[in-house]
């Protein structure tokens, strides 16, 4: 996963700072971007089709011809798409950290339990209520990390150059995020010195083992 993440980056990089929009670095940079949005835009009308009640050939053929029309759009809009790699890929962070933002932040309204304090109960089903409340405001901080992601983006997409953004959006998002995880840690081994803490690895565990439950 590491490596394909490293492989992924470094190509949206180097793709974003090659002039020539017919590069063959810029048409991969392309398929990289549009078949991963197909495929999730298939699984998502199959998925709602059988919330929706329909028989496995109905979802399997609405699946299929959502994943075909935007294929076809992809075909007919090819040239346009190598011109504006550069708004693709900004769309592409906007949305995903928008989208991240939300999955953190929606969990702090009405009588919802924060995300965060769903997956610390899965590891410390007893907690005391004031590492409760840190787990609240943790999840807090993470929406909080996301949409700073989506104002950063946009201030230096306006106003730096194409290379300054990408740095930014595709080299340096995953060590944030990675950074991110190591100051919470820091920060909770400091404010509940006493209480056993959960291990990054564990806390990733976590989800992965309760993703129904959040």
């Amino acid at each position: 996963m590491v490596v394909a993440i490293i492989v992924y980056v470094s190509l949206s990089h180097v793709a974003l700072l090659v002039q020539d929009a017919h590069s063959i670095w810029r048409q991969i940079a392309v398929v990289m971007l549009i078949v991963p949005i197909i495929g999730i835009a298939g699984w998502g009308t199959i998925a709602a089709l059988k919330q929706a009640g329909s028989g496995v050939l109905v979802r399997c053929t609405g699946g299929l011809l959502v994943m075909a029309a935007m294929s076809c759009m992809t075909v007919a809009l090819w040239a346009t798409l190598l011109v504006r790699l550069d708004w693709i890929y900004l769309i592409q962070h906007i949305a995903c950290n928008s989208m991240l933002c939300w999955f953190f932040a929606q969990t702090l309204f009405g009588d919802r339990t924060p995300l965060i304090t769903t997956l610390a109960r899965t590891i410390h089903p007893d907690m005391p209520d004031d590492v409760v409340r840190y787990t609240r405001k943790v999840t807090l901080a993470w929406a909080i990390f996301f949409a700073m992601q989506v104002l950063v983006s946009l201030v230096i997409f306006y106003v730096a150059s194409i290379e300054t953004w990408s740095m930014f959006a595709n080299i340096l998002n995953w060590p944030l995020v990675i950074l991110m995880f190591v100051v919470e840690y820091l920060c909770r081994k400091r404010v509940n010195p006493d209480f056993k803490h959960a291990t990054i690895k564990e806390s990733v565990s976590a989800y992965f083992n309760n993703k129904n439950k959040v």
